[in-house]
């Protein structure tokens, strides 16, 4: 099915664009100074992960094996670090750490998922 094949695509996009906007964009940004506003942006992490999320349950909802335990094991764990990496930092906590994680498990499961289906 095209249209699942697209969405296991933006959400692995989404999830790698986590990953990026985490450790890239701070590196970036003490080379270019005005990528610092973008970089620290909460509102970025809001986005990212929403996207992210809402592209998996997309495709839990509405792709044929959308809901084998292969893809829903490590999806829900990485939405889980996701989530949790969007409230670390009110908390005190790093944000780094569960949001690398958690893009990297959403994204192989959507990957996984892409060629399992393929």
């Amino acid at each position: 099915m095209q249209t699942a094949g697209n969405y296991d695509r933006a959400a692995a996009t989404l999830s790698v664009a986590c990953i990026a906007h985490c450790l890239a964009l701070p590196l970036l940004a003490s080379v270019l100074p005005f990528v610092a506003a973008v970089a620290e942006a909460e509102w970025v992490h809001w986005l990212l992960s929403a996207l992210a999320i809402a592209a998996s349950a997309t495709v839990i909802a509405r792709a044929e094996g959308g809901r084998t335990t292969g893809f829903m094991v490590p999806g829900l764990i990485g939405i889980v670090f996701l989530v949790g990496a969007l409230f670390a930092e009110p908390l005190g906590a790093e944000e780094t750490l569960p949001t690398v994680i958690g893009g990297a498990l959403l994204a192989a499961a959507h990957i996984r998922r892409l060629f399992s289906t393929a």
